[in-house]
């Protein structure tokens, strides 16, 4: 235990002698540190003024520089500003330009329309009916030019200004054919006269009319169109050809003028001539006239047969009851006798008989007025058959001919009218026919009927007079 106080006491003197040693080193170390302090902020001053020298000289620079610099810059701002409307300008002209550009497009684009339009659709338009209201004179002239240009617009080689162009020269030539026919124009050509045989002449056109005289002054007249490309001439009389052949000389004078157009001749010509048209209307055309021919000549004859009757005066029934009053009767026969058929019969019979009861008399009477009756209504029914059998005819050659235009579209089809006129002409004629006839017959048998009729009631009146006249005269 002694041991350990002693070591304690041992670092005790120890520890109290460290802190003096520590001390004595930092006095020596400040004093040191105060001679370097010293040289260091010397130096450092020194450095300084150095320095502040150099920066002054440096600033002394700058400024020296700075006025050149800034002009520089000010210049540089100026040229910048410049570049920068220069750009603004370009912008604007690039702007300009694009939209000139496109605006020029949009008028290019409306002008191909409008050449397309021209080209495609008015041009074709205006020379189809151009070349549709040509005459058959102008058909060997301005026909085969039209027809020239139609065939170069097939062309491939040609351009679209060309093909323009060309079309634009056949419309001003068009422009001015159509302002010489204002004022008449006279051309040569050829036409086909009625029995087939062209002529070589010159045409006259004045508007739309169209007159045509030969060269060796044969014939003139009208030019006509027809279904070939030669003009069809109908000739003019004497003096209307003369007028033409005139006109042809001296290049004045008057032409017939025919305001149809020509319509009217066609007409005149299409019309057939009545064999001509009973031939067309096929087999039952011949059934028809028969019956027709039989109705015309039974409804001659029962005419003549029924307005011929003639009836006595009122006064001679009570001239011959007179004379049977007074007892005279062959004065009373001979009275009867003079008067005209069919009630010269009845009144005879009537007579011979006026000695018997009344009402024998009015059996004799009525079997006269039976004898009678038949004879004028003889033959009256075939008129009326021949009324009835022509209209069934008339459509039995009407259902003939239908079958026949469906058997002829059958071969040549419904495109072309021309092969089916035929059967139609059969299937309109024979229906046209029957009821020319029957309507005739079925109004003469109406009228015969009713004259017979009151020929019946005029002897049943006579009978009525007779016998009521007769019985006065005879006692209860």
């Amino acid at each position: 235990m002694n041991g350990s106080i002693n070591t304690f006491k041992r670092g005790l003197k120890h520890r109290a002698t460290f802190p003096v040693i520590a001390l004595a080193l930092l006095l020596g170390s400040l004093s040191a540190s105060a001679q370097t302090l010293e040289q260091i902020t010397q130096a450092r001053e020194a450095k300084l003024e150095t320095s502040l020298q150099e920066l002054h000289a440096l600033r002394e620079s700058i400024q020296a520089e700075r006025l050149p610099l800034t002009r520089d810059l000010n210049a540089t701002h100026a040229k910048a500003d410049e570049l920068e409307d220069e750009v603004a300008r370009v912008r604007r002209l690039k702007d300009s330009q694009s939209v000139e550009l496109e605006t020029l497009r949009e008028r290019v684009t409306g002008r191909q329309r409008e050449v397309d339009y021209v080209t495609r659709t008015l041009m074709p338009s205006y020379l189809a009916n151009y070349e549709a209201a040509l005459s058959v004179g102008e058909l060997e002239t301005v026909g085969e030019s039209i027809r020239e240009y139609n065939l170069y617009l097939e062309n491939a080689d040609a351009s679209e200004a060309d093909k323009l162009a060309a079309g634009l020269t056949l419309m001003a030539d068009s422009l001015q054919q159509l302002e010489s026919l204002l004022g008449g124009q006279i051309y040569a050509g050829n036409a086909l006269t009625p029995e087939g045989t062209l002529l070589a002449g010159d045409f006259v056109q004045v508007g739309p009319l169209l007159y045509f005289g030969a060269s060796d002054q044969s014939t003139a007249g009208f030019a006509l169109a027809s279904r070939s490309e030669r003009a069809d001439l109908h000739p003019l009389e004497d003096e209307a050809a003369g007028e033409i052949f005139t006109l042809l000389s001296s290049g004045s004078g008057q032409l017939p003028v025919d305001p149809t157009l020509g319509d009217a001749l066609a007409v005149e010509q299409a019309k057939d001539s009545i064999p001509e048209h009973l031939v067309k209307g096929g087999v039952w055309v011949y059934p028809i006239l028969a019956f027709a021919l039989v109705a015309t000549v039974v409804s001659i004859f029962k005419a003549l047969q029924v307005f011929s009757v003639r009836h006595p005066q009122p006064l001679v029934i009570h001239d011959i009851i007179k004379h049977l009053r007074a007892g005279e009767k062959p004065a009373a026969l001979e009275l009867a006798k003079a008067q005209p058929q069919p009630t010269r019969e009845m009144l005879v019979m009537a007579v011979e008989h006026a000695d018997e009861s009344t009402e024998m008399v009015e059996e004799v009477m009525y079997e006269a007025m039976l004898t009678t009756q038949p004879k004028l209504e003889r033959f009256l029914n075939v008129i009326a058959v021949t009324a009835a059998a022509a209209p069934l005819l008339g459509l039995l050659g009407t259902v003939t001919g239908i079958i026949k235009t469906f058997r002829l579209m059958t071969v040549f089809g419904a495109g072309d009218p021309k092969p089916l006129i035929s059967g139609i002409s059969e299937a309109l004629i024979t229906t046209e026919l029957g009821l020319i006839l029957a309507i005739p017959a079925l109004v003469m048998h109406a009228m015969l009927s009713r004259k017979v009729a009151g020929i019946m009631a005029r002897l049943e009146k006579t009978a009525v007079t007779f016998v009521n006249g007769l019985s006065r005269s005879k006692p209860e």
